[in-house]
């Protein structure tokens, strides 16, 4: 059987990681797989073509942008947002979408892990991914991977796509303002992490940079924000992973705090 999703990967120098997923995809019979590709120098449009997925080739545009694309290059009912280092669980798709059309969602969340966490970092990313993403029948964010329905992204106006960084949290709030039901779903996927110091590092004051760009467009976010950055990620999602033994994870806990607070505050080297 073969089921109406449009799922869009989007692509920068994906290549150690493209073809896993879009065999995982592939497995899980979705009528159309795009690649949004944008400007990669390495073989991830080779690999893109190689697997039959259709490739919009977006340049430099930045993340949002390229989303954006990708929605509006389909005409199928549905659409899932995976990224290049996810893989989907056999059926996931399946599985997503009469939980989405039980419950009349515009957009649904998978759950996430890391696939067999080996070091301490892979661990400390797996306990993270199970202490913030649960199933729960409503929410206001949804992130990755995703499943939307095509109708309710084409309610979003343009500026939805202007922050590149931090997109699912623009859309997540458009929708949060139309009414539109959002949820966490209990179906697997496996998102291969950053295995140094170093490119965890960069990654999360990335994040910090994309917490101030969200700031400068809604003012009012400033005290949730900062109470994100300050309390919920060092501190209160430190409690499960610490119940369950996991004594050092608030180390990791700090370090993406402290990393995303110095990007919010504009410090350190700025990594785009």
């Amino acid at each position: 059987m073969q089921y109406p999703v449009s799922v869009q990967i989007c692509t920068l120098n994906s290549a150690g990681t493209l073809r896993g997923c879009i065999e995982a995809v592939q497995a899980n019979c979705a009528a159309e797989i795009i690649v949004i590709d944008g400007g990669s120098v390495d073989h991830s449009i080779a690999i893109a073509n190689e697997s039959g997925a259709s490739v919009i080739h977006a340049g430099r545009v930045g993340l949002a942008q390229q989303r954006r694309l990708g929605f509006e290059a389909t005409n199928l009912p549905y659409i899932a947002v995976v990224d290049a280092d996810d893989r989907i669980d056999r059926d996931w798709i399946a599985a997503m979408l009469e939980i989405l059309e039980l419950g009349g969602y515009a957009a649904l969340q998978g759950c996430l892990r890391t696939p067999e966490p080996r070091n301490w970092l892979s661990r400390s990313w797996d306990a993270y991914f199970q202490e913030t993403v649960r199933p729960i029948p409503d929410t206001h964010m949804v992130g990755r991977p995703a499943l939307y329905r095509s109708s309710a992204l084409r309610k979003l106006p343009t500026d939805a796509y202007v922050h590149s960084m931090i997109e699912d949290t623009f859309i997540s709030r458009q929708f949060e303002q139309l009414g539109l039901r959002q949820g966490i779903a209990a179906p697997l996927s496996y998102r291969s992490v950053p295995g140094t110091w170093r490119e965890n590092l960069e990654k999360w004051q990335r994040y910090g940079h994309g917490y101030r760009r969200f700031v400068q467009d809604d003012p009012g976010s400033r005290n949730r924000i900062l109470k994100h950055l300050l309390w919920t990620i060092p501190v209160k999602r430190s409690i499960g992973p610490l119940r369950s033994g996991f004594v050092t994870y608030p180390v990791f806990a700090a370090s993406r705090s402290f990393m995303s607070v110095l990007g919010y505050l504009g410090l350190g080297r700025k990594i785009i």
